[in-house]
């Protein structure tokens, strides 16, 4: 039996609702009428969640002295009324404040409204948490001065807020110096003929008692990945011709052969490159292995071998003096040394356990730690030499040691990300947690409390915040630890792993 649900008389779209419907209108029927299908909020986006709110509350203090609407989100009826009535008593800054549009009910909360001085005029200002304004703030803006200008307000200009990636913190947090305002009304003001017919589109897909038909692809992806794929893409396989093309070329390759399974993919929409070696050993179940370039990678590596791994924090509001928004702050390393061939490994850590900026006491443990001959082994050397590149600068009196082990690096992802040796388990991935059960299968990532970075920066993070219990404190540590020292010892395996293939 098909399951009824009760409609609304007015389509009153939010502006959430609004970006998700051009998207995907499918997305927003299902976010009203669908809840069952949305799916719980994972820690790493309630951890963006709460970064947004933290954001918005500083970004208060760049225009200081407002007055906010404090309304729950549902009770928009009231919010603006009470958004009304401020301005009535004179108020020239409101925090949240709404507006609904007084035909189709749409209905908006600005972040910050502000009065232009000796006028009846008001400036639309929203606060993102980006370092660029980014093509779906437009949308974002033209719905809210679709339904404020609607609502009877004179709108004089429409701006983002912004991250400014210049700042560096010193001292408590500077609002005029971590945000930067940019003027956007011009591409706002251009698209309100769009705007409306859109919201009107939107509203008849709000309006109706099934479910919108729209064909899967490209769309799935951007702006956001979209929070029902695990629902509208159950019949695609989890390896797929999306994962073979970059997104709209794989809408193409789909109009053309009907199907999303690369086996049905024929030779003569083959792509090139290192994807050409993924089809070939996916169709045809075969492993693909370049014995001549492995050894040369292999002959690069001088013993003494230290197998390095960093685990970072990269909150947008700086936490430490000397740091920028999203700067990657490394407060954990792991370190697995081994001297000749054969010989025992050894296995160094560093976790720093106070809320205090961790990269002095960092940077005095690894340098002696690394020695000063041997290779040093990383996963991706981008990331490891520009964090070292980064504790140089702050700290010039180890810059010659730092700059130093960056000349000793080598990077284990080259013979992956290249190519040089394939099988179809790692479905097209070179990150090494992908790669690493392919090779090596007793040993995997699957069965760690924390099993990746982003999870490690978000656990790390709250207890900067003093967000954590005593036990939660207690079991981080452990886990933190157990997480990264695989890190390092997965490239031990992996290496292991390149010398009996070529042998």
């Amino acid at each position: 039996m098909k399951e009824e649900f009760i409609m609304t008389t007015k389509p009153n779209l939010s502006k959430t609702q609004y970006i998700k419907g051009l998207q995907c209108p499918k997305a927003l029927w299902f976010y009203r009428y669908r809840k069952d299908l949305k799916p719980e909020i994972d820690p790493a986006t309630q951890a963006r969640f709460d970064a947004g709110t933290e954001i918005g509350i500083l970004a208060q203090k760049y225009f200081d002295g407002g007055i906010e609407i404090t309304e729950e989100y549902w009770e928009i009826e009231k919010a603006a009324q009470s958004t009304h009535e401020l301005i009535d008593q004179g108020c020239e800054v409101i925090y949240e404040a709404t507006a609904i549009h007084p035909t189709d009910g749409s209905y908006s909360r600005i972040d910050i409204f502000r009065k232009v001085s000796d006028t009846n005029e008001w400036d639309l200002i929203e606060v993102k948490s980006s370092t660029e304004v980014k093509d779906y703030h437009f949308d974002d803006m033209s719905f809210q001065y679709y339904v404020f200008s609607h609502a009877g307000y004179k709108i004089r200009k429409c701006f983002m807020i912004i991250i400014n990636s210049k700042y560096v913190r010193q001292g408590d947090i500077d609002p005029q110096g971590l945000f930067k305002l940019e003027d956007i009304s011009e591409k706002v003001i251009a698209k309100q003929d769009t705007v409306e017919s859109l919201a009107i589109q939107l509203g008849y897909v709000l309006n109706r008692h099934d479910e919108p038909d729209a064909d899967i692809g490209s769309r799935c992806f951007a702006p956001f990945e979209c929070d029902y794929m695990h629902h509208c893409w159950k019949h695609v396989p989890d390896y797929s011709i999306y994962d073979i093309y970059k997104k709209k070329n794989a809408d193409e390759i789909y109009s053309q052969i009907g199907s999303y399974d690369i086996q049905d993919i024929p030779s003569d929409l083959f792509p090139g490159g290192a994807k050409l070696v993924d089809i070939n050993c996916y169709q045809n179940n075969t492993e693909h292995l370049e014995k001549d370039k492995i050894t040369d990678f292999l002959k690069t590596l001088e013993y003494p071998l230290y197998y390095l791994d960093y685990e970072t924090v990269w909150p947008a509001i700086p936490l430490y003096d000397g740091s920028r928004p999203y700067q990657q702050i490394p407060f954990q390393f792991s370190l697995h040394i081994q001297e000749k061939p054969d010989a025992e490994l050894q296995h160094f850590e560093f976790l720093y356990k106070e809320p205090t900026d961790p990269r002095l006491d960092l940077t005095e443990r690894l340098i002696p730690l690394c020695g000063d001959k041997g290779s040093i082994v990383v996963y991706n050397k981008s990331f490891e030499m520009t964090r070292n590149r980064d504790l140089a600068t702050e700290y010039p009196q180890f810059a010659k040691e730092m700059e130093a082990i960056n000349g000793r690096i080598i990077d284990l992802m080259v013979p992956f990300r290249k190519h040089w040796l394939y099988k179809p388990e790692q479905m097209g991935s070179y990150r090494i947690k992908d790669v690493l059960p392919a090779y090596v299968t007793e040993l995997s990532y699957n069965e760690l409390e924390i099993a990746s970075g982003d999870v490690a920066s978000e656990w790390y993070f709250r207890f900067v915040k003093g967000a954590l219990s005593e036990d939660e404190h207690n079991a981080l540590w452990s886990n933190l630890s157990e997480y990264c020292k695989l890190d390092t010892y997965a490239m031990v395996a992996l290496i292991e792993a390149l010398k009996k293939l070529v042998e």
